[in-house]
């Protein structure tokens, strides 16, 4: 299984194709041509991973959207300098258990490490694809960023914390409630409600163009990550450990 969660279920020919791709990957010799200034970060090398008992991630197309000063940052949450020199735009799914990893093991040090002493701004960016609660989530998700932009990430936090199997129907009103109670106080959690039922059309068409945004720049499941700066972009699929995206960040 991936390290990421694909947009379309497998077939024979997508399997096939899997395969043929990770020999590729193993043989060393992808070329990553779409753009001169846009790289897919290779991963850590297959046999390496393997002793480790972890799985490689799968690696989409090269993006064709390359330019991260033409990401859409109006009305998207987000977290640390606005002038940052790097930009992370991060797409994810609340139900992705490959992005649960994600923000454990790595998000913190990206924080502690760059966003809190202003090198780099996280701008949020939904993949809701693993059915109606994914859309559930996200649509609450961006109104706690309206009502209450200071607590998103403590809530962002709590909701991966609580998340259960995948597809089981874990995201329920209640439980979704009681999460966003706990952080923004039971004024805070019926401001989310009404801006919920008053905007839900608005907030859906933001969800659709988030996808939309992260395939124009080559991202095609969960989680991914363009990272860029004037000196160019970096697409990372999967749930990579913090030293490959520390690698990214430097190199711009």
């Amino acid at each position: 299984m991936n390290m990421n969660h694909k947009t379309l279920h497998e077939s024979s020919l997508s399997i096939a194709a899997s395969i043929l791709l990770g020999s590729i990957i193993i043989a060393g010799s992808i070329a990553w041509s779409a753009s001169p200034r846009t790289q897919a970060v290779p991963v850590a090398a297959g046999a390496a991973q393997a002793a480790n008992g972890q799985q490689q991630p799968s690696q989409p197309a090269p993006a064709a959207q390359s330019d991260i000063s033409k990401l859409v940052t109006s009305g998207e949450a987000m977290i640390g300098n606005p002038a940052a020199k790097i930009t992370i735009a991060y797409w994810y799914d609340y139900q992705c258990p490959f992005c649960k990893q994600n923000e454990l093991q790595t998000m913190p040090s990206i924080i502690s490490d760059y966003v809190n002493l202003g090198k780099v701004r996280i701008v949020f960016k939904d993949f809701a694809f693993l059915g109606p609660d994914s859309t559930k989530l996200a649509l609450t998700a961006r109104a706690v960023w309206e009502a209450a932009p200071q607590q998103f990430l403590a809530w962002h936090d709590a909701m991966f914390q609580a998340q259960g199997q995948e597809g089981s129907g874990w995201a329920t009103d209640a439980l979704i409630n009681q999460v966003t109670t706990k952080v923004l106080g039971a004024s805070g959690a019926a401001k989310v409600q009404t801006l919920l039922k008053a905007n839900a059309a608005r907030y859906q068409k933001q969800i659709d163009a988030d996808k939309a945004e992260g395939q124009a720049f080559g991202v095609q499941g969960t989680p991914g990550f363009v990272i860029g700066s004037k000196n160019g972009s970096k697409l990372i699929v999967g749930a990579q450990p913090y030293s490959n995206i520390k690698a990214a960040i430097d190199s711009l």
